[in-house]
């Protein structure tokens, strides 16, 4: 059986706060640090974000299983995704919302750690 943090939502998750060590481990979360190292190897400055644009919506669609109609631009090279869960709501619960927000750009600057 996989552990706790491995199944269910990003924020269910998160906050089973799973050891370090157990994480690194994980497929799930190898994959997402690769994935931030990926993106870092290949900077694109403010509204000029086509590669991460790209890449970042085929994550979300091949290993989030987000469908395409749920992700939409924003902002030029932003991307706003709408996120559903798929447990039915629990009777008299109120709909919530919650919305988060990234940047996905890089600063136009030298590195002044090179040597």
């Amino acid at each position: 059986t996989s552990p706790p943090w491995a199944r269910g939502s990003l924020g269910a998750m998160a906050a089973a706060a799973a050891p370090k060590e157990e994480m690194l481990q994980s497929t799930f979360w190898l994959s997402l640090i690769g994935l931030r190292r990926e993106l870092h190897m290949h900077p694109e400055p403010g509204f000029k974000e086509e590669r991460t644009n790209k890449r970042l919506r085929e994550v979300l669609v091949n290993f989030a299983g987000i469908k395409e109609a749920q992700i939409r631009a924003c902002a030029v090279t932003g991307l706003v995704v709408d996120i559903v869960g798929t447990a039915p709501p629990r009777p008299g619960a109120a709909i919530k919302c919650l919305a988060l927000r990234s940047d996905m750009d890089a600063l136009t600057m030298t590195e002044g750690n090179n040597g």
